[in-house]
């Protein structure tokens, strides 16, 4: 089976931005190259990723609070990485905070707004968001008699229920944490009504970019959010990742930190010295980003988005648990296979060299919302530039040989 209409030769069907990646010219066991699909887990970095953190290990690898040549490299690396971030995320330079992860980014702000709670104020989360977005308020506000609440994913539309908000952020609320885009069913958020709830009662925005920013800017300081975090790794970078915030906003908490760190600024959120090498890799990844733009990326992935959306509809075995258009999604499925298990059907695409996940993504709230079985979830593939359509048309293939009696 094969969802194109016509057939097209392979540099047709081959993105054009495929070869600055070489993770994709690995071969399976066919010889045909493997169809990295879990790119929602975790994308493919770029050579220029790879050359510029082999570089800094090999040319500048120092502490950077020294005086040597090395040092103030390192120190000039450090600064002008968190410019770049800042271009790319739409922040403020003097407000951007690494860390090992996002997950681990957004509990130590946690630990640190949990000071500011009181019993019977309340957090609002969402139903769309991957759970590194909702334990850790869940955490806090049980620490301090606090309350979480949620609004709700309409199983139908696939959206939020903006139309709750009145009804779940009071004078009591304290944040309302969102996500830009689902990980598990690829739905794009609507920041607008999110960010005007919560100023209309004086509450922090906090925003998890990290299923977003590989397919388009997050502008923070234009859409008014407060606290942002994203994921390298997820952006054709290393494992790393950024919270970005206002200066004076990071300065009225007080994080865990030792009693020499830094009074102010980023390196008072920073815990010891910083993964330098993936720092190089992460500025690299940002001009990657910035040079191949994101109307480029927007106007391949659309086309990805359309053919595999069209393939789907031929699969009445395969049911997708999202939006059926282009149109406010991201490359980001979620299916099921009738009779079929969802770890069985994320091994067999593997053992045909597609590679997808399978579960709930750790997005538990919006897997409960649609109904899907907590130990099963869905199987999720996500597709990102560097995908092209036979990409597409291997997972449509795999998929559709799972027809029952197939």
């Amino acid at each position: 089976m094969s969802s194109s209409s016509a057939p097209l030769s392979v540099s047709d069907r081959t993105s054009p931005f495929a070869a600055a990646f070489p993770g994709l010219r690995r071969p399976g066991p066919d010889g045909r190259p493997f169809v990295h699909a879990d790119a929602p887990g975790g994308a493919q970095v770029t050579d220029s990723v790879i050359t510029a953190m082999a570089d800094y290990l090999r040319r500048s690898n120092a502490n950077p609070s020294r005086g040597f040549t090395t040092s103030v490299e390192t120190a000039e690396l450090i600064a002008s990485v968190r410019d770049r971030c800042a271009g790319l995320v739409g922040a403020d330079p003097g407000g951007v905070v690494f860390g090992p992860s996002s997950t681990m980014l957004i509990w130590h702000f946690a630990r640190a707004f949990a000071e500011t709670l009181d019993a019977g104020d309340n957090i609002v989360c969402t139903q769309l968001d991957h759970e590194a977005n909702v334990s850790p308020w869940l955490a806090v506000a049980r620490s301090r008699g606090a309350e979480v609440r949620f609004v709700p994913l309409d199983p139908d539309t696939f959206e939020l229920d903006y139309a709750a908000l009145p009804g779940l952020v009071d004078r009591r609320t304290r944040l309302v944490a969102f996500t830009r885009s689902s990980n598990l069913i690829g739905s794009i958020v609507r920041v607008e009504p999110l960010v005007e709830a919560a100023r209309s009662v004086s509450a922090l925005t906090f925003s998890d970019g990290v299923a977003a920013a590989a397919h388009r800017p997050l502008d923070q300081l234009a859409h008014g959010i407060d606290v942002s975090v994203c994921s390298a790794y997820k952006f054709f970078g290393p494992h790393l990742a950024l919270l970005t915030a206002g200066p004076d906003l990071l300065d009225r908490f007080a994080p865990d930190r030792i009693r020499p760190a830094a009074k102010s600024g980023p390196r008072r959120w920073e815990m010891g010295t910083l993964a330098l090498e993936s720092l190089a890799g992460l500025g690299a990844a940002v001009d990657y980003l910035t040079a191949t733009g994101y109307p480029a990326i927007a106007a391949q992935e659309r086309e990805l988005t359309v053919r595999t959306l069209d393939g789907l509809r031929r699969l009445r075995h395969v049911r997708l648990h999202g939006l059926d258009s282009a149109e406010g999604r991201e490359p980001i499925f979620a299916v099921t296979v009738e009779r079929r298990s969802t770890h069985e059907v994320a091994s067999l695409l593997a053992d045909r060299g597609v590679f997808v996940a399978a579960g709930d993504s750790y997005a538990t709230e919006c897997a409960k919302a649609l109904g899907l079985p907590p130990s099963e979830g869905a199987v999720r593939f996500g597709l990102v530039h560097y995908h092209g359509d036979d990409d597409v048309d291997r997972i449509l293939e795999a998929l559709d040989d799972l027809r029952p009696g197939g």
